[in-house]
């Protein structure tokens, strides 16, 4: 509690209820396994504390997940860069299926003609 107290959530808010359900859930050592994941794929160690502030969920995910969810926006033409911005942005995106990614994006690029770029934005 006191923990997620420190980290400045908002003790009223239910990313505040998600915070602490993952602290209390994840040990101290998987938490920093994850983070290391995410050093590993570009991001700093604020801002992972910073995503996990916006999604607390984000600390809950597998290393396969993580990797699959990169691979997945990669793969549709997005740079590492553009993927690092979106995720610190927004992210809950990075716990989307592949599926719904591919999908998101296909509609908006082919249907509403939108750049790819713009999807990032």
């Amino acid at each position: 509690l006191k923990k997620v107290v420190e980290m400045g959530f908002d003790t009223t808010s239910s990313k505040f209820i998600e915070a602490l359900r993952i602290v209390q859930r994840v040990s101290k050592k998987a938490i920093e396994e994850k983070v290391q994941v995410y050093k590993r794929l570009g991001f700093a160690v604020d801002d992972v504390w910073a995503m996990f502030k916006k999604w607390p969920y984000s600390l809950s995910l597998s290393e396969k997940n993580i990797s699959n969810s990169m691979e997945t926006f990669l793969g549709l033409g997005f740079s590492r860069d553009e993927f690092t911005m979106m995720v610190k942005s927004q992210p809950q995106c990075i716990g989307y299926s592949s599926e719904m990614v591919k999908k998101k994006t296909e509609f908006l690029v082919k249907k509403m003609n939108w750049p790819l770029k713009a999807v990032v934005s």
